[in-house]
């Protein structure tokens, strides 16, 4: 019988020294019930959201006007512990909307306090997943996917708490994660479907995870995709996890190009797709583009600017340009997913998705700048003695 949160001690499992260090992430609780979940999105049009609280942890659950019976539940990764609390879901990214379209719900918690703190965090899915189950009936089937330090916490859900779960995504899982006190450690040996979703520069951990010599009772996969950068994957990709997921709860083939590392490798690389240009050419050169959205935690701001609208500006990988926000010019690197910079200095690059994304490197650029959703930018070719502010 598999245990349940409530009947887990820790002293059952071994910590095998199998794991390298990758990023870590955390999670949180404490107790009550009341809304705020952070700031609202535009909601498509039959999804209602329901926002709340339980034992301090914030909560977001999309609900589509028919529900199949099907749930996914989300995991963020690690959080500053200074960071307010926030359960951040945007039913407009493509993974989410098109899964609601299909009848799913959507949920994510904040976790009941920030750091890395596993076992609360774990609790607080399954509050949630018992708070959907006696507000809407109890799911026919309910999924998670964890990013980083959420994709450890699933994995770990999946070995040792999986009653009430058919399948994981973890994404970039930072499989080396601990929790500060009591840890849980792994134990290799998942009892539901696994599919681990990751980057060139992720694959350490999990290929090790996939390679352990243990006789498994549910099917794990490794999804790999042929870009740099932590968790840059894009949504089609995310979506692409779910339904391979699904595929093996339903022991179908799994048809995907296999790549180099086992015969559970697979390449689930998906093309960005270039749609017509969003922004607005400007007589002086450049062009506007608008904010599009901002990243809840950390501030970065995503621009609906691609590639090809920075070529047609003659701005090229690897070069500086000037951003003018709000009347403040920003001297900018158009860098990469992969590469940082120093604290205070700006980057701008283009996501998974094939949108720009603009941070300050160790900063939070939405605040910095004062810009929100909707607020056009300025993006030009940095002239000589244009007093843009240094990198």
């Amino acid at each position: 019988m598999k245990p349940s949160l409530r009947e887990f001690f820790p002293g059952f499992l071994r910590l095998l020294p199998l794991l390298p260090a990758l990023v870590c992430a955390a999670f949180p609780a404490t107790p009550s019930a009341t809304p705020e979940a952070g700031p609202s999105p535009a909601v498509p049009a039959g999804v209602k959201l329901d926002t709340g609280e339980i034992e301090g942890a914030k909560f977001v659950i999309a609900r589509p006007a028919q529900w199949s019976g099907c749930v996914l539940l989300l995991a963020h990764g690690f959080r500053d512990p200074n960071a307010p609390l926030v359960a951040d879901l945007d039913p407009n990214h493509l993974a989410c909307r098109t899964l609601l379209e299909e009848g799913w719900i959507v949920a994510t918690t904040s976790y009941r306090r920030n750091g890395m703190i596993i076992r609360d965090a774990i609790a607080d899915i399954e509050n949630l997943r018992e708070r959907i189950a006696s507000t809407c009936g109890e799911p026919r089937r309910v999924l998670l996917e964890g990013d980083a330090m959420g994709g450890a916490i699933v994995t770990l859900i999946a070995e040792q708490f999986a009653g009430h779960y058919q399948g994981a995504v973890a994404v970039g899982p930072a499989l080396q994660m601990r929790g500060a006190k009591d840890p849980l450690p792994f134990n290799l040996q998942p009892q539901i479907p696994v599919v681990f979703l990751c980057t060139q520069n992720e694959l350490d951990a999990p290929r090790k995870y996939l390679s352990a010599p243990y006789e498994r009772q549910s099917s794990l996969l490794l999804l790999e995709v042929s870009r740099d950068g932590r968790l840059n994957v894009s949504q089609r990709e995310r979506l692409l996890a779910i339904r391979t997921l699904i595929a093996l709860i339903e022991r179908e083939p799994v048809t995907l190009p296999t790549v180099a590392g086992g015969p559970d490798c697979f390449d689930a690389t998906q093309e960005q797709v270039q749609v017509t240009s969003q922004v607005r050419l400007l007589n002086e050169g450049g062009f506007e583009a608008r904010v599009t959205d901002v990243t809840v935690i950390d501030g970065d701001l995503v621009l609906n600017a691609q590639p090809s609208d920075f070529s047609a500006a003659d701005i090229a990988p690897g070069t500086r340009f000037e951003v003018v926000a709000r009347g403040k010019s920003l001297n900018v690197l158009y860098g990469r997913a992969s590469a940082g910079g120093p604290r205070g200095s700006w980057i701008a690059f283009p996501d998974a998705d094939g949108f720009f994304r603009l941070i300050c490197s160790g900063g939070d650029a939405a605040t910095i700048t004062g810009l929100g959703t909707g607020d056009p930018v300025v993006i030009r070719r940095l002239q000589e003695g244009a007093g843009a502010t240094p990198p």
